[in-house]
This record gives structure tokens, sequence and C-alpha cells, in this order.
């Protein structure tokens, strides 16, 4: 079904137009159709109870805030970066006739680009929470204390710049197909779009897959300005000790969490005590 679909596609659009407003359609979709389960957790009060900071809900006046700048990002910096690199990547012998790459060709470049991209990101970030980059530029993306979905790409032009520069290293450099290209869009903006949700669910990827931060790990950074700085994994901030308050807080609530008694439970105890006086 994928290889017909994509067959279609190909004979009736270019190679240029498939990398250019392919892209940017399949960008689109792929972002707003990642976050669209994470809005409707907003109505759903079952969800609720997995919201981070849950003294801070999302209202539709700062997802309209979002929505509004998002498009003039999308359609005018990130549609702008796609025809620069458009010639670079027909350059690099970019193509997307078939046949498709096969999955075991395809699985190791998404590994790798997630490599490579963590580690890119995490430097550019913890540079741009530098005084005067912080100041001017990444402040932007910052207004969000508690995000949602799609605040992921609430960012300056020049940070967006930055930033996705990184996200296109490994499909350029590895990959000679724009189907594979496409598949990567779509991890990475999964990928952004559920560490920016501010749900921490318990079939998160944080729970199955190891050295994954996703939402709970990236919320800490939100909330408290610092620290944490990968994009996907979390071993860059382990290595270089800046997830160290994320996770001296995380034991401190662990302890709390065993040390205080909950009332209803010191209750229950006292009415244990007063049957056993009873049948004594």
């Amino acid at each position: 079904m994928i290889e017909q679909g994509w067959e279609y596609l190909t004979n009736n659009f270019s190679e240029g137009t498939l990398i250019t407003w392919g892209t940017l359609i399949a960008h689109e979709v792929f972002f707003f159709g990642s976050w669209a389960p994470f809005l409707l957790m907003d109505y759903i009060p079952y969800f609720q109870k997995y919201k981070i900071q849950q003294e801070k809900p999302n209202t539709w006046g700062g997802i309209w805030k979002c929505l509004k700048y998002l498009f003039f990002v999308h359609f005018v910096v990130q549609w702008g970066m796609m025809l620069i690199f458009r010639p670079v990547i027909l350059w690099l012998g970019m193509v997307a006739t078939p046949p498709l790459p096969s999955w075991k060709e395809t699985l190791p470049i998404l590994l790798v680009s997630l490599i490579l991209e963590d580690f890119y990101f995490y430097w550019i970030h913890r540079f741009l929470h530098w005084g005067p980059m912080y100041k001017f530029i990444h402040k932007v993306h910052h207004e969000h204390a508690a995000p949602f979905g799609i605040a992921a790409e609430y960012a300056h032009p020049i940070e967006s710049l930055m930033l996705g520069v990184g996200s296109l290293f490994g499909p350029m450099l590895l990959s000679r197909h724009v189907f594979t290209l496409w598949v990567w869009l779509l991890l990475r903006v999964f990928q952004t779009v559920e560490a920016h949700t501010g749900y921490d669910l318990p079939y998160s990827p944080t729970k199955i897959i190891p050295f994954w931060g996703g939402a709970i790990f990236h919320d800490y950074h939100h909330e408290t300005f610092k620290g944490n700085y990968a994009s996907t994994f979390t071993w860059c901030d382990w290595m270089f000790g800046t997830s160290k308050s994320y996770y001296d807080r995380k034991e401190r609530r662990a302890k709390d969490a065993l040390t205080s008694t909950p009332k209803s439970a010191k209750v229950a105890g006292k009415s244990v005590k007063l049957e056993k006086r009873k049948h004594a």
C-alpha cells in the first residue's frame, strides 16, 4: 500500500516538488496530527491526572496565540529553509523514484539521525540559554512555562534556523531517498510534540525506551528554565551534569511520598487500633 501510494506521488509530481511542497505538507500533517490526541486529552477528565503541571491548564487563548505565530514560522521561516536546501538536496543526489528503501536500511539511519540530532541540539540549546542568546532569541520559546504540543515549534526565527539545520544532518548525510526524509520527519516531529505535551502518560516512550527523555524530562526544563537541554535522550545531560537538579528533585519527591502518610491512611490506622482494643 505504501509502495502504491508513493508510486502515485512520483507519477504525478516532480522530485523537486516532492522535496519542497511535499515535505512542507508532510510536516504540517505530522505536526498537527501528532498534537491532535493531546489536544483532546485537555477535555477528557480521565487524562488530567497525568498532566505534569496541573495548576497550569491549557487555554484556547494560549493555543490561538501559538497557532498565529506558527503560521509565520512554518510558511515563512521553515518554507524558506526548504527552498534554500532544495538545490543542496538535489546536488547530494536525493531521489524520490521507486523502489522505496527497505526498513532494514531505514531503521539504522533513523537511529543514527536521532543520536546526531540529539547531540547537536544539546549544545545549541545550551548555548541558547547563555545571557544574550536567551534574552534576544530563546526567551520566545520559554513564553510557555507549561508547554503544550504545538509549543514545540513556537520559537524565534533564528532559533528555528539553528535547530532546523541539526534536524537535517542525519537524513542528508546518510540517506538518498525522500521517503527516508519523510519517515525521519514523522519520527522527529512526534518526538518534539510529545516532549512538549505536558502529559506523563503510562504508555509514553519514556516508560518504554531506555534513556528517552520525553515530556516528564523536558517539562522540567520549561518549568524551571534550566537543565535538561537535550531533545530526545537523557545521556548528554547526565554526562555533562545538566540534569542533576532534575534528578535531585525527583529523588526528594520520591522520599516525600514514602515518608508522608495520607490523612485517610492515618484515620484508617486509628480505626484498626480501636478495633483491636475492642477485641482484646
